[in-house]
């Protein structure tokens, strides 16, 4: 498999990042349902058709959770037998599940989750990681995928969307619940901090940057995020209730 043009569906603000760093490896032929030719430009990617899109033989879909099926809908159709169709949504159940459902079988598919993001990849991807699911692929072409991931300077690890949502639930739905909370809580940075309390808020900034529709979909998408949020409130109330304890006891 030549990775010598890849094609994004999706041009949005992490369509767009992804754009930036794949440019240097490969000729990156972007859509959109919104006119972002202005951004291709200034990334210098090719904005054009989806059915341009659809031509190459490797594609990335970066669309919103909400719009992943139809979006699949939409090129089941016209998508080419061969073709690798490759998803980065935050989740990995949910649509490697519907892309194995709605896709040809002509096609090859890998679920892959990028463990950043814009606003924590700001300058480099190096020692980034990346997850990497087999759906439906050789493991010839999962093994190059992987290898062109690394030339990105990223650390692949090949997993089950099983396992990656268990992981995610702790590791991602947790740390953004309790970015939330403490962001609705109205707890704001006083002149007095700590390090740790600089860092805990650099967490919140990155956490409440994303859009409603991604935090709702990493905290109810995810089968397993429910009972670690459970987890979570109760210990925070039992720890709670013995604070109270101890300071009725003073």
């Amino acid at each position: 498999m030549e990775i010598g043009e890849i094609g994004i569906i999706g041009f949005g603000k992490f369509g767009q990042f992804i754009a930036k760093h794949l440019k240097s490896k490969a000729l990156v032929f972007a859509t959109s349902k919104f006119n972002n030719k202005k951004e291709a430009e200034e990334l210098g990617v090719n904005f054009v058709s989806l059915e341009e899109v659809l031509k190459k033989k490797i594609i990335i879909i970066a669309v919103s959770m909400d719009e992943f099926e139809q979006t699949l809908e939409k090129i089941k159709d016209k998508v080419l037998p061969g073709t690798v169709i490759i998803d980065v949504c935050s989740l990995k159940m949910f649509p490697c599940k519907a892309m194995q459902e709605i896709l040809p079988k002509s096609v090859e598919i890998i679920g892959t989750h990028p463990l950043f993001g814009p606003n924590s990849a700001k300058s480099t991807l190096d020692g980034l990681k990346i997850a990497l699911c087999n759906v439906r692929a050789s493991e010839s072409t999962l093994s190059k995928v992987k290898s062109f991931c690394e030339s990105l300077g990223l650390k692949a690890i090949i997993t089950t969307p099983e396992e990656h949502d268990k992981q995610m639930a702790e590791s991602q739905a947790l740390t953004h619940f309790i970015g939330r909370v403490i962001d609705n809580s109205g707890i704001k940075k006083p002149v007095l901090t700590t390090k740790t309390f600089d860092d805990l808020m650099k967490i919140v900034d990155i956490v409440t940057s994303n859009r409603n529709e991604l935090f709702e979909n990493i905290e109810t998408r995810n089968p397993y995020a429910k009972e670690i949020r459970k987890k979570f409130i109760k210990s925070s109330i039992d720890l709670d209730k013995k604070l109270k304890d101890i300071e009725n006891k003073k």
